[in-house]
């Protein structure tokens, strides 16, 4: 009796820490907008600001093995996606204007996201494996992603031009929507 019930609690405690853990990420969909809900950190009070959306953007599957030749095995499984991080974003003073601030920054990521599953696609059309490729092609768009989120910050002053922050989510929402 006391196996069973201690091997039961621990399928219910490996059960809750499995549905925790991917609460804490959110992939990025046009659809699916953050909400103040999905910021879980306690604000650092060691940074100046409002809020802070953490996000990354992942190849997948993360553990590719390479062979000798520097060749990806089973490269045409290689995708890239945007996550939010709920445990490490977090929020100090709510409003719907910095919550539109802050899904721009997330939606920068996924565009960019898109643009490397793109050139990806690229790749593994003309039958390329080769790693480097795909990193080279990772890296320079991960460094113009983390350029246009600082040109988005500079330009409205993180927010607070109101009128240049509305013409930055003007033109990611456009070209967002002229995906595909």
């Amino acid at each position: 009796m006391k196996k069973t019930t201690t091997l039961f609690l621990s399928i219910i405690i490996l059960s809750i820490s499995i549905n925790l853990n991917a609460q804490s990420t959110i992939e990025w969909s046009k659809d699916r907008k953050l909400t103040w809900s999905d910021f879980k950190a306690i604000p650092d009070e060691d940074i100046l600001g409002y809020a802070l959306t953490s996000y990354k953007i992942e190849i997948l599957p993360s553990d590719v093995l390479v062979d000798s030749n520097n060749n990806i095995q089973n490269y045409k499984s290689l995708t890239v996606v945007a996550n939010f991080y709920s445990n490490y974003s977090w929020v100090h003073k709510k409003s719907d204007y910095l919550l539109s601030h802050e899904q721009l920054h997330f939606d920068i990521a996924g565009l960019y996201a898109y643009k490397i599953r793109m050139e990806f696609e690229k790749l593994k059309k003309q039958k390329i494996a080769n790693f480097d490729s795909y990193i080279e092609i990772y890296e320079n768009l991960w460094a113009e992603c983390r350029q246009t989120q600082k040109a988005f910050d500079k330009e409205s002053s993180h927010g607070q031009l109101i009128e240049e922050n509305n013409n930055w989510i003007d033109k990611i929402t456009t070209e967002i929507n002229n995906l595909e």
